[in-house]
């Protein structure tokens, strides 16, 4: 793999990973809404719908 193929490759994931995060993000600031279902969050952030309850956990034991 050629250094310019690593550099690709290393970006790329730097991408996906600010994309999941930001999905991240939306995803907390619908739970504290509080005024939609954990399947209407896990359809609009994009994120799987066991990642969604996970997060609804986390803030509960915050």
């Amino acid at each position: 793999m050629t250094l310019q193929m690593q550099y690709q490759e290393k970006f790329e994931q730097g991408i996906e990973q600010g994309r999941e995060q930001s999905s991240r993000q939306s995803a907390l600031r619908m739970i504290k809404a509080g005024k939609l279902s954990p399947e209407e969050i896990a359809m609009y952030s994009g994120l799987p719908m066991e990642q969604v309850l996970d997060l609804e956990k986390e803030l509960r034991s915050v």
